[in-house]
């Protein structure tokens, strides 16, 4: 079994029997779906998932990274530390190591083939800053608003985040 293997299997069925619970394949990619509806309505071509609790809503971790989530096609990771540690969390398949922002772009193009003409940002948490240079990373590409997908996603729970829910109710009452 090589560590790829292992940390799909053991690693979480270890951390499972510790009470810690990875976020299926499947919650993820109904969740993406609910997304891509909505970016579909709004003519949001690609979003940035950059708010860490966005982006662990979506990939199943927690590390320094982004989402790139396409209208059509998979997600891509972009992890700027704790690369194996991503991988073990999130079950998407496209989780690549970034160093610096510079990268975001070029990285977009190589997994999708171009950059998007526009693309959803969550500019309600988005330090102006930080938009600026987004601005300037993508200077072809428009950026829209897309925190209303997230929220408005986020707000319908699933079976398996009730049953989460109730978990840690019931470690409480111990």
């Amino acid at each position: 079994m090589n560590h790829s293997q292992w940390i799909r299997s053991e690693f979480r069925k270890m951390s499972h029997d510790l009470g810690f619970f990875f976020t299926p394949r499947e919650e993820i990619d109904n969740r993406l779906a609910r997304v891509r509806a909505s970016m579909r309505m709004k003519e949001i071509e690609a979003l940035l998932v950059v708010q860490k609790m966005d982006y662990y809503y979506l990939s199943g971790t927690s590390q320094d990274a982004l989402l790139f989530v396409p209208l059509e096609g998979l997600p891509l990771l972009l992890v700027r530390r704790e690369l194996e540690r991503a991988k073990a969390e999130s079950p998407l398949d496209n989780v690549v190591a970034v160093k610096s922002m510079r990268e975001f772009p070029l990285l977009i193009k190589d997994h999708c083939g171009r950059l998007p003409s526009n693309l959803g940002l969550e500019l309600d948490v988005l330090p102006v800053k930080d938009y600026f240079r987004y601005q300037d990373l993508f200077f072809s590409t428009r950026i829209v608003d897309s925190s209303s997908i997230l929220r408005d996603v986020r707000k319908i729970k699933s079976p398996f985040e009730v049953s989460l829910t109730r978990s840690a109710g019931d470690i409480a009452k111990r």
